[in-house]
């Protein structure tokens, strides 16, 4: 009798799948429908789509990931967290946090540079030139594909709006 062992990948496989199947079952509640303007939506793309996408990778790579470590060999423990890889996600998650409420008042490019830039200086990176080149450029990238290209609307910095023609950068 082959029992099936408990192993971190093996749980976070359960998780993985339980959350898929959890977003997938809100997408209905919880996305908004686009605001019909002469009978047209104002979308170009099905608001629920991007949720349904995150829902499925969810699903399948936490199936992947039981299929994996169940016919796994490799004995996989339970790691010993030291103290500072607790520091570690204790500041990450905190900084997490603070971003998703600065996400509203400072807009998507300033907030998400502030993070990265945080986190980057936080873990040990001392480049600083490519630590501002990347935060810089990153959330613009970013920013212009989800706006210009996919027609999502991000907040934006909300003192100034920088266009470039008929797109919007910032």
């Amino acid at each position: 009798m082959n029992l099936i062992k408990l192993t971190p990948n093996f749980i976070s496989g359960i998780i993985s799948v339980l959350l898929g199947i959890f977003i997938y079952l809100k997408i209905p509640t919880e996305v908004e429908k686009p605001v019909l303007i002469f009978g047209q939506s104002s979308s170009e793309i099905d608001p629920q789509i991007v949720p349904t996408i995150i829902a499925s990778m969810f699903f399948v790579f936490g199936i992947y990931t039981i299929i994996f470590e169940k016919n796994s060999n490799v004995s996989n423990t339970w790691p010993k967290l030291s103290r500072q890889v607790l520091i570690n996600i204790s500041v990450t998650i905190t900084l997490l946090f603070m971003y998703a409420l600065l996400f509203q008042f400072l807009g998507f490019v300033i907030s998400s540079t502030l993070l990265i830039i945080s986190l980057s200086t936080f873990m040990g990176n001392i480049n600083l030139k490519y630590v501002i080149l990347i935060s810089t450029l990153f959330p613009l990238i970013i920013f212009f594909m989800f706006v210009n290209v996919m027609h999502v609307f991000l907040p934006e910095f909300p003192f100034l709006e920088i266009r470039l023609g008929n797109y919007l950068i910032m």
